[in-house]
């Protein structure tokens, strides 16, 4: 009978591709783990990790078995959480992922009361601002922006919040204000340097493509840039929607931009299986109306 603890080794040491970097992330002595991967090897007959002095190489039938093995302490998990959520008051652990902006503009504002009204839920919260895979980062829901491309996952819309284009008062004391698309080329565009298809401002008539002078990984550093009078960017309404308000961020073009467009829906997605979907279905129902996506 193959243990689960033997299984979590096996994965810790598979996604960290080193037995001292999973001993570090997971608090489990090397000894352990290797005693753990031999017990496997053993029991399934076949060899998992190829070892040097200097490398450890996944073999390809441990490529195989990391999959079922996924699947495997996943369906584990989900019948824990099943029976959680049958109890009277929610409890259990709720792992959400999204975007840095939206997690500390939009999310992190509701968590008191979420955490008053049900303080025996335990969130996690991860940030990334590219689109990660769920079960290999132990993601319960995650809000994502844009384009949903993954079919094997259901999706509750959030709403939709609108792309704009925006500048400091200061860029545009010094630089001018553009009045026309066509004139951004005489000012200095922040845009996206890992996710290129968020540097098409869907303008509603067609332009030649922007010509970008700084660029940044992470919406919130663009935000950043663009406030202290380096430019000009475009950036969804719920994460400038303060800087709007106060004066800080000034809107530029407001009728050049189409709406609605592919970068504006917003979605919590999960997967359909998930025995989780009570606990997701009462966050969202909590943060669904208290999220500000929209003048």
């Amino acid at each position: 009978m193959i243990k689960t603890e033997d299984l979590m080794a096996f994965l810790a040491v598979a996604e960290s591709e080193s037995f001292s970097k999973a001993s570090v992330k997971e608090g489990i002595q090397i000894a352990t783990l290797s005693r753990a991967i031999s017990r496997l090897e053993k029991q399934l007959e076949t060899t998992l990790f190829n070892r040097t002095t200097r490398k450890l190489v996944m073999t390809e039938e441990g490529a195989v078995f990391k999959g079922y093995a996924q699947q495997a302490l996943n369906t584990l998990d989900l019948g824990q959480q099943h029976l959680l959520s049958h109890q009277k008051e929610p409890v259990g652990k709720l792992r959400i992922d999204a975007a840095f902006a939206f997690i500390s503009h939009q999310l992190v504002p509701l968590l008191p009361e979420f955490r008053k009204l049900y303080p025996k839920v335990e969130l996690e919260l991860t940030t990334n601002d590219r689109v990660v895979d769920l079960l290999d980062n132990k993601v319960d829901v995650a809000i994502r922006i844009g384009d949903l491309k993954d079919s094997t996952l259901h999706a509750r819309a959030l709403g939709q919040s609108p792309l704009v284009v925006v500048a400091s008062p200061d860029y545009l004391q010094v630089n001018g204000t553009p009045t026309e698309v066509q004139q951004l080329s005489e000012h200095t565009l922040l845009g996206f340097s890992q996710a290129s298809h968020l540097n098409n401002w869907h303008f509603k008539h067609a332009q030649n493509p922007l010509t970008f002078e700084l660029h940044a990984s992470s919406g919130e550093i663009i935000k950043q840039l663009c406030m202290n009078g380096m430019g000009i960017t475009a950036l969804s309404y719920y994460m400038i929607h303060r800087e709007l308000n106060d004066g800080s961020l000034v809107e530029v073009l407001p009728n050049a931009i189409h709406h609605p467009n592919r970068r504006e829906s917003i979605q919590a997605v999960y997967y359909k299986q998930s025995a989780l979907a009570s606990r997701i279905s009462l966050f969202l129902d909590f943060i669904q109306d208290k999220l500000i996506l929209e003048p």
